[in-house]
């Protein structure tokens, strides 16, 4: 007897269809495969949204389609392509009617819970609709976040301007369920006067954080993650080529981020230091990835900026 592709276990189709959607190519070529493949596939594909333009972004806003299936993940990598500021209004569109097909199968929840949510693209300091960008990623409730630069990585570009980033901060405050944030391609504001503020709101639910190629990051912003924020969940937080001012400066090692936290807690709070100290060192690691060919603030050995 001759096995046939009816005979696969769904486990090994389900594989199948996940890795050749998931490489960017055409649905259909293997959705037409037959029945059992479109089945399978479309339910794959509406579990685990993907938009590489803004114009499947604004397509599927407007299909009431949902294949009855509950949302895991959802992708937009607008890599090579330029994300003009319209791109936010398709998003929020796009997550809302998601919202709204969750209402219909039952699942009344003012934020989407998702496992991923992944975004590739630029942001731009002059675009007036960073509002509509706060209030899209508010209508979901991921566990990881990955934001990094379509650019390739020795590219060192920003993705995530500080008008943006400053949002981002305040939205990751309002997700319960985040467990890892990415953010990559990232700058700060220039002229902010928080070095006694954390980063970011209080967290429980966060366990690792990830910095890369960031500009205009404060050591005092970091530090206080550990000196202000409990976070009891943390178990590692990484700056990679991360610099305090821009990238012909130096970059962030891990005694900037101790030094800032002695000034925070000293000498208020003098008993705590020691456990904070430990905790950093415990917790973050500073570390180059991206040497320039010439100039900046060059690494010679070690990874790890102590």
């Amino acid at each position: 007897m001759h096995a046939t592709l009816d005979d696969l276990p769904p486990e090994i189709l389900l594989l199948i269809i996940a890795y050749t959607l998931s490489g960017g190519s055409i649905p259909s070529n293997i959705l037409c495969v037959n029945h059992q493949f479109r089945n399978a596939g479309v339910e794959w594909l509406y579990r685990n949204l993907c938009f590489r333009s803004l114009e499947q972004l604004r397509l599927f806003a407007q299909t009431s389609e949902n294949a009855g299936v509950v949302l895991r993940s959802v992708t937009v990598d607008l890599t090579g392509k330029f994300a003009r500021s319209d791109v936010w209004q398709h998003l929020r569109e796009v997550l809302c009617r998601c919202r709204d097909r969750n209402e219909k199968l039952g699942l009344g929840q003012k934020q989407i819970p998702l496992e991923v949510l992944c975004l590739r693209l630029h942001s731009y300091s002059r675009d007036t609709s960073h509002h509509v960008f706060e209030e899209a990623l508010s209508v979901v409730n991921p566990q990881v976040f990955r934001w990094t630069g379509p650019d390739p990585d020795h590219h060192f570009s920003t993705a995530i301007v500080a008008p943006v980033a400053s949002r981002l901060c305040r939205i990751f405050g309002i997700w319960s369920n985040i467990q890892d944030i990415t953010v990559t391609n990232i700058t700060f504001s220039v002229d902010s006067d928080d070095s006694v503020m954390p980063l970011f709101p209080e967290i429980p639910s966060l366990r690792t954080l990830y910095v890369g190629q960031a500009t205009f990051l404060s050591a005092g912003s970091v530090a206080a993650i550990f000196c202000v924020n409990k976070m009891a969940s943390l178990q590692r937080v990484r700056l990679v080529d991360a610099y305090c001012e821009s990238i012909w400066g130096s970059r962030i090692r891990r005694s900037d981020i101790e030094k800032a936290a002695q000034i925070i807690m000293f000498p208020q709070d003098v008993v705590h230091y020691e456990g904070v100290l430990s905790r950093i060192r415990k917790l973050l690691t500073c570390e180059k990835k991206t040497e320039r060919i010439i100039g900046g603030d060059r690494v010679e050995g070690s990874i790890f900026l102590v």
